[in-house]
């Protein structure tokens, strides 16, 4: 991956974070954490008893045990292989559920650290990179802490208990049992060390996939519009064919380590019953001893089987854990700046995005308090760019971007977001009812904001009619339809009257529309835009447009060309004036200058 590809991508935790995150998991939740953790000791300890059991019985036939004594240990050994199979369940079970709740807990803080990350932030990561971590790797964390965790590590304390079994049935062939020791720390520290930066590498370029397919998918218009079909079909191939490139690393790592760990237990097995027969002739240990530790080398097949086949999936696991902890690793925002009043102000601004070039040129706005103003200009001239100042999304690199004399960038969120509100093109429709979408917008700070009653109804309803959102009149169910995907889906202008509503119901001090009503019919696109004007009436609007039907009935008219004001005043004005504006309406209007 290039620079560029990597640049502005949200940070990956290092292991000591990892680790960090998982002790504070096992902490809050440390009772049930350590009762399951008893459980598996226990079925390790029941199923590890088996073969010593056995042993038992093989040294005392030889010694002359009675048959009722045979038979009453062997009793006692299908007693062990119930309980084994008793305790593993309840194990298990409680294990799921504890990992349930673990993954229940990170998702909520992840997400939560997520809806705090500024803006710019998250557009510079990429949607590819962010959704990827939002659901991919959240669920495989998920998969991490209920099933993949808790198999490693009950592999782990079987290992344990099965090598003290060992060592208490003869501490010379507990030694033995250690043989295959040695191979398997190897093979495994050299895997883990492998491992973990290609497991990292194949998480980073599903993100790369997801974030081409995110904006071919978006922009498929645009695509289609210049024919860039080809193009954007190659960039897609060459994303999977890195990905599938970084899947054959996993596979090369596991051709070699999965044969090692067969060594684990093979080795032992044949050390044991070699050198342990010898013994025996020797009269260094027993038969029965001999046969108990070579069993338990053969009971190591499970847990190490287990383990080595959920090894993949824990570490695909533990690198989605360091990308889901690495949003956490983001600063957090410093904004205590309060604003007084809601006057906004340009001084002097210089802005690009980056490390790219200026975009703004020392520009200075001052929009009137209730004034409605209306930024124009050619493509690129940075109209956008002065709605997301305003907004707070970015901040100037130099000059002064203020609201009520307070720089924009500054003012905690939860205040700008009640004085300011930023509405663009592209709107969010949430699966969830008419009225719930459109309660979003209000303060949630009021306690009688959430008023669902006959009169919290009247004002929906009338917020909608405003935006002349008819097709509410349709709805089966009214203002408890449920909108999204599986339930009642709402085209581009209808997700974008949602959003208008939503505006007015915020009832915020200055409103942006960035190309608000782009995707409402132009026949009344007109209707709209003057019926929300009336009812904003007092509050500041400063709108941006790239059509100029808009600007005909402003306040006030600002031009914008290579990021600077051009010229700026009325409709009848700047006409008269015939400059910037006039070569743009007369464009416009398809009326030679």
């Amino acid at each position: 991956m290039s620079a560029n590809e990597t640049a502005g991508r949200l940070p990956v935790a290092d292991r000591a974070a990892i680790f960090g995150a998982v002790k504070r998991l096992i902490v809050e939740d440390r009772a049930a954490f350590a009762g399951v953790v008893a459980l598996y000791v226990l079925a390790a300890g029941a199923g590890a008893a088996l073969p010593v059991m056995l042993g038992d019985v093989i040294d005392g036939i030889g010694t002359g045990w009675t048959a009722s004594r045979v038979d009453l240990v062997c009793g006692a050994i299908v007693g062990c292989v119930i309980v084994q199979l008793l305790l593993l369940r309840t194990g298990r079970k409680l294990g799921y559920r504890l990992g349930e709740r673990a993954a229940a807990k990170l998702r909520e803080s992840f997400i939560a650290r997520v809806l705090r990350l500024p803006l710019g932030t998250v557009e510079r990561a990429g949607t590819g990179d962010l959704a990827t971590r939002t659901s991919g790797d959240v669920g495989a964390v998920a998969e991490l802490l209920r099933k993949t965790g808790p198999e490693v590590a009950i592999g782990a304390i079987e290992l344990v208990v099965l090598t003290v079994a060992a060592f208490i049935v003869n501490p010379l062939l507990g030694l033995l049992f250690l043989t295959g020791a040695p191979a398997f720390i190897i093979a495994a520290k050299r895997y883990l060390r492998l491992a973990s930066p290609v497991f990292l590498s194949e998480r980073a370029a599903m993100s790369e996939i997801a974030e081409t397919l995110t904006a071919s998918a978006a922009g498929s218009q645009t695509v289609a519009a210049y024919r860039m079909q080809a193009e954007r079909g190659e960039a897609g191939y060459a994303r999977a064919e890195t990905h599938m490139g970084r899947l054959k690393g996993i596979i090369r790592l596991q051709t070699w380590f999965f044969p090692a760990t067969d060594l684990t237990f093979l080795t032992p097995a044949v050390v044991v019953t070699v050198v342990g027969g010898v013994w025996f002739l020797n009269d260094w240990v027993t038969v029965g001893e001999v046969v108990a530790v070579a069993m338990l080398t053969l009971r190591l097949d499970g847990p190490v089987f287990r383990s080595m086949m959920s090894l993949s999936e824990f570490q695909m696991g533990g690198a989605a854990m360091a990308r889901v902890e690495g949003v956490h690793l983001m600063p957090d925002e410093v904004r205590e700046a309060a604003p007084e009043g809601a006057e906004v102000r340009l001084d002097d601004v210089t802005f690009g995005y980056g490390d790219g070039p200026d975009v703004l040129h020392g520009l200075s706005l001052h929009p009137r308090r209730g004034e409605r103003l209306v930024v124009v200009g050619p493509s690129g001239a940075g109209k956008s760019t002065i709605a997301r100042l305003i907004a707070g999304i970015d901040r100037p690199r130099r000059g002064s971007v203020t609201l009520g004399g307070a720089p924009v960038a500054d003012i905690p969120l939860e205040v700008l977001r009640r004085k300011v509100i930023l509405v663009t093109q592209e709107h969010y429709v949430f699966t969830a009812t008419l009225r719930e979408n459109l309660n979003l917008a209000l303060d949630v700070t009021d306690p009688d904001a959430r008023d669902e009653g006959e009169a919290g109804d009247a004002a929906l309803y009338a917020a909608l009619a405003t935006v002349d959102a008819r097709w509410v009149a349709d709805l089966p169910e009214g203002l408890d339809t449920m909108l999204g995907e599986e339930h009642h889906e709402l085209n581009l202008a209808e997700a974008q009257q949602l959003a208008l509503a939503r505006v007015i119901l915020a009832d915020p001090d200055v409103v942006i529309l960035d190309e608000a009503t782009a995707g409402i019919d132009p026949g009344s696109a007109g209707n709209v835009e003057a019926s929300l004007a009336a009812a904003l009436n007092g509050r500041t609007v400063i709108a941006i447009a790239h059509q100029l039907q808009a600007a005909e009935s402003a306040d006030r008219i600002a031009v914008v060309r290579e990021g600077r004001i051009a010229e700026a005043g009325s409709h009848a004005e700047l006409l008269a004036a015939e400059g910037a504006y006039a070569s743009l309406w007369w464009a416009w209007k398809g009326v030679a200058a």
